[in-house]
């Protein structure tokens, strides 16, 4: 018998776990609230307020860190991402000695321990290098850094998806529906995202984010195109126009698909609806962070909200293949 508080899918013959459930979610909303932490580092222009690693200024916890911004926001986010290292490494050790659970999800905790460790090493390195006199590789090492952050994230949705109640034990059929059509374009739009989500990341921290500085103008005559090119002007426009489009129209035409195929069934529409919303309000983040001169806040704002955009086409791609996969085996 599973053990208590534990209900067995009789399917997989894997015990669902609702404090794991739970644990794996917080580890999910923590990594949310380091890429905040860590926006505000780079936002801030605060990644080299601390110029050594792995220590700071020599020290597990200097002096006076909080009392000076940068040092505070750099410090802070090393302390906040050693943290998220440990949730990682209890949910790693969970699932794989805590129950009995799939291979794939094994694998899936396994890369999460792998890449959490990695992304604090790529941290440390931008630091000792650009320290070293190296700023190139620095730069191409936060750009990664950025990068890396976004993958983890997805690898925690994708397992705290797959240990949740509904996934271990819903029934995930649906009389007469094809999932297919729709499980293709969400990964789509997953792979579109994330590309969105690599271009912003360059664009910030080559500091090409008002390379642009009109919108919806391209350039001060009032045309949609740029007038001149260059890497940090074509860089911008690739995100702020080109991609930004690109993923909103995936998204929109995802949602519509959603909601005209799989009307009824709120574990697409609900997420769906959702990204119809995440959209609309990235969109006008982004819009207003050109307005405004790159506030810090609202900046960094858009770049969370872009990671939830991520976040939540990833469980609606995930769900529409659990869907189609259950009707492909159908008799």
């Amino acid at each position: 018998m599973p053990a208590r508080g534990r209900i067995l899918n009789a399917t997989t013959n894997t015990a669902f776990s609702p404090a794991l459930a739970i644990y794996a979610k917080c580890v999910v909303a923590a990594t949310f609230a380091l890429i905040f932490i860590g926006g505000l580092v780079t936002t801030n222009n605060a990644g080299m307020a601390v110029p050594d690693w792995p220590l700071s200024f020599g020290s597990l916890n200097p002096e006076g860190w909080w009392g000076n911004i940068p040092v505070r926001l750099e410090h802070g986010h090393r302390l906040f991402a050693s943290g998220v290292g440990l949730l990682v490494t209890v949910l790693f050790g969970w699932v794989w000695f805590g129950g009995k659970h799939p291979r794939a999800l094994r694998v899936l905790t396994l890369m999460a321990l792998i890449g959490v460790i990695a992304q604090g090493v790529l941290g440390g390195l931008r630091v000792t290098i650009e320290t070293g006199g190296n700023p190139h590789l620095a730069l191409r090492l936060r750009i990664l850094h950025a990068c890396v952050a976004q993958a983890e994230l997805c690898l925690l949705v994708a397992i705290a998806t797959l240990l949740s109640r509904d996934w271990l034990t819903g029934v995930w059929t649906s009389a007469g529906a094809n999932f297919s059509a729709i499980r293709r374009l969400a990964w789509t739009a997953v792979a579109a995202v994330y590309g969105q989500l690599i271009v912003g990341a360059a664009m910030r921290h080559i500091g090409a984010g008002l390379a642009i500085s009109t919108f919806p103008e391209a350039n001060a005559d009032g045309g949609f195109m740029p007038a001149v090119h260059n890497k940090f002007v074509d860089l911008n426009f690739t995100h702020t126009r080109f991609g930004a489009g690109l993923v909103t129209l995936l998204i929109l035409t995802l949602a519509l698909l959603v909601l005209r195929r799989a009307r009824g069934e709120v574990r697409l529409t609900s997420p769906a609806i959702g990204l119809l919303g995440l959209v609309l309000v990235q969109v006008s983040l982004g819009v207003y962070v050109i307005w405004y001169v790159k506030p810090i806040t609202l900046t960094t704002i858009h770049v969370v909200n872009g990671a939830a955009v991520l976040a939540l086409s990833l469980l609606l791609a995930l769900r529409a293949s659990r869907f189609a996969k259950t009707a492909e085996v159908q008799p």
